[in-house]
Order: structure tokens, then sequence, then C-alpha cells
């Protein structure tokens, strides 16, 4: 300001003259005319009221443990660099993700405790144990730990990213004894009982996509199938190598006295076999409700909804394959982090502990969730990269598996 000292400008403020005056008009001081220049604080920006609906926990793209609704997304898989074959030859398919479920808790006092639910608590609690041991590597416990830790990665891998997302629907429960598609080889009936306690799925997709509901349901069943189909042959081959697992372990024993064969190949053919008889339930429920007429009791209902939150999802698996053959998948760019992605689903960890918080027990559930989903990318990275490369050798069979 020309023409005053600084005591003046402080001097010639009129709050009153700021109050009056219409919004976003600035007012010069006192004694200065309209056409002198003069200088004043920027104003400061306005925060929108305007709050994104995605951000509210109701809203359906949040991840919810209602084991009645269960919340997915449908993450596009990269469109590939075919030799000979235009980009949009090769059709669009999805991974298919839900977070796993929160670590399981000891019963309470007087409860019973199913064993099949002790013996994954009791795995879980072990693998914590290895995951977080601060021991010595050539001691006892730090061999132990290292060995628990190969296992449980190995176990991971003996499942497709898809039965992931499957054996994820929800544990079976006495409705299982009405099923009559028992894998017994007998022909299938066109009715069939829910074998999961689901009665709506919310899946989420990214707008790219540019996918119709009724082309993304199509698409949705045709990977069920696929599933059901691969998890029975895996079920099949795990099963028959049970006893070799076993003999290998014993013999072993004096050499390797952490086994881990027969554990390896028991996870594969529980997953396998629940696996398959999951998918055929669900398929059922999809394609035989309208033609039975079957109310919302036998009727799984699915809910398409877009977002733009799933760019991060789509973009995160984009830079797995593009780690997997550079040749063959485009960079996205900078990759997002795993904590971008649990921001991107509204992902939250479970409340342990009942009313107090434990923090410990949550970072640990965050920790194997961001495990979770580079595990699961990983593996979907690893599924696309090896289709693709069937389909530039034989575009017909690929298109059958």
């Amino acid at each position: 300001m020309t023409g005053q000292a600084p005591e003046a400008q402080y001097q010639s403020y009129n709050p009153q003259q700021y109050a009056n005056a219409p919004m976003g008009q600035q007012i010069p001081p006192a004694g200065v005319q309209h056409n002198q220049s003069y200088d004043l604080p920027p104003l400061p920006p306005r925060q929108s009221a305007i709050m994104d609906p995605a951000d509210d926990p109701s809203h359906p793209v949040h991840y919810t443990r209602d084991p009645h609704r269960l919340v997915a997304y449908l993450v596009p898989f990269p469109r590939p660099q075919v030799k000979g074959a235009a980009p949009d030859s090769v059709p669009m398919r999805f991974l298919i993700y839900t977070p796993p479920p929160p670590p399981l808790t000891a019963p309470k006092e007087g409860e019973k405790e199913d064993k099949f639910h002790k013996i994954q608590r009791k795995w879980q609690e072990e693998v914590k144990t290895a995951k977080t041991s601060d021991a010595k590597t050539m001691s006892w416990k730090g061999v132990k730990g290292k060995a628990t830790r190969g296992i449980n990665t190995a176990m991971s891998w003996t499942t497709t990213s898809n039965l992931d997302f499957i054996n994820r629907l929800g544990s079976t429960g006495k409705d299982d004894q009405h099923d009559k598609h028992a894998e017994d080889g007998h022909h299938e009936e066109n009715e069939t009982h829910k074998t999961v306690g689901l009665e709506a799925m919310t899946l989420v997709y990214p707008p790219s996509m540019n996918m119709t509901p009724e082309q993304l349901r199509q698409e949705f069943v045709n990977t069920m199938m696929r599933s059901k189909t691969k998890a029975q042959k895996d079920a099949i081959i795990a099963t028959g190598l049970l006893p070799v697992s076993a003999c290998i372990d014993i013999c072993a024993t004096l050499i390797w006295p952490f086994g881990g064969l027969l554990e390896i190949d028991g996870v594969w053919a529980v997953a396998s076999i629940r696996g398959a008889k999951t998918s055929r339930s669900v398929t059922k429920r999809l394609t035989s409700s309208s033609k039975t007429g079957k109310h919302d009791e036998d009727q799984l209902r699915l809910e398409f909804v877009p977002s733009p939150r799933l760019e991060t999802l789509d973009k995160y698996l984009g830079a797995r394959c593009h780690e997997r053959d550079p040749k063959l998948f485009h960079s996205p760019g900078v990759p997002p982090t795993e904590t971008e992605v649990l921001e991107a689903i509204g992902w939250a960890p479970s409340q342990t502990g009942g009313e107090q918080k434990n923090w410990e027990d949550e970072q640990w559930e965050t920790v194997e969730v961001k495990d979770d989903i580079k595990s699961t990318m990983g593996k979907g990275a690893r599924e696309w990269d090896k289709w693709v490369k069937a389909f530039e050798k034989n575009p017909e069979k690929a298109l059958k598996k």
C-alpha cells in the first residue's frame, strides 16, 4: 500500500466494513481509493460441502462382513499385445476379489468348538507366531518359524485366485445335508438347495469395462463354471496324493521333523472339494432359480454397481501383469499401494477384543490382508499370462478354458 505507514494501515482497518461487504467482494481499507493498488490476503479456499457418496460406509462399494450379503470386486485383466491379433479379439475376463475373513478366535468359556475350526485357528496362531517371532535363524524356534512360513506360502499357491474367492463365499452349514449334488458321480438334478448362507451378492466393477449387467452376469456364471471344473480335477489329484504325501513325511521325520507335504496336500484337497461344491451351488442358484420359480429362499440375487474407485484395483492388477511379462502387458504407470487398494474398497479391520480395541490384533489383520492382496493379484497375473500365451498358440482351445 502506498502513502501510508504500517501503523496507519492497521488503524484504518474496519472489521464492520468487511462484515457488510457482499460475499467475494474485496473492500479497500479506509483512505485508499478504488483505483489505487493495494494488497489484501487471499481469501481462504472454500471447502466443498459435497462428499463423495462412496465415502459413506453404507454405500454398496464398501466391503461388509454381512453373512447374508457379500461385496466382491470385479477387476478386469489388462488387454495383452498378442502377435497377429487385435487386442479386441481377446475376451474380457476379470479377477473376482473379496478380502479374507477375520482371524478365527477361541470360543468363549462354555462354548464348544468345531474340530475343523480349531485346526484352522491353531494353524493361524502358529503362522502369526512364526511371522512375528524374532528368534535367531539357527535356533529351533527360528528353523520352525521358517518352515511354518514356507508351508503357509506353499498352501496359498495350491489354489487359484478364483478358488480363493469361492471359498470365501461363506462356510457351509447344516444345509449341506440336503444337497442333492454330492461328489458321488450321480446325475445332477435341476433343483438345488443353497449350501452358502448368502442371499445377495454386490459385484462392484470399474466403468471402463464397458459391459452391461447382463454381460457381466453371464461372464460371472462362466467363471464359476470354469472354476468348478478345475476344482473337481484338482480334488481328484490332491486326494490321490494324500497317501504319498503322508508316507514321505513319515520317512523324512528324522531329517525334517516339521513335515509339510501332508498339510499342503490336505489344504489343496479340502479347498478343491469345497470350491467345487460351492461353485456348483452358486451356479445352480443363479441359472435355475428363474426356471423353477423359486422365491428368495433359494434365489441368489446379483447386483452390479459401477464405481470409479475400482480403477485403483484395475491399475494394481495391470502393474502385476506388467511385472510378469513387460512385453505382453503395457505398464499402467506408478502402481498403487496395498493401502490405497484397501482405502478404495473401504476395508477396515474387524473389531477385536470386545468394546476395547486391540491395536496389535488390528495391525496384524491389516498386514495379513495386504499380503493377501499381493498373493491373490500375483496369482491372477500368473494365470492370465499363462492363458494369454495359450491363446496365442490356439485361440479356439483357449476360449474353452
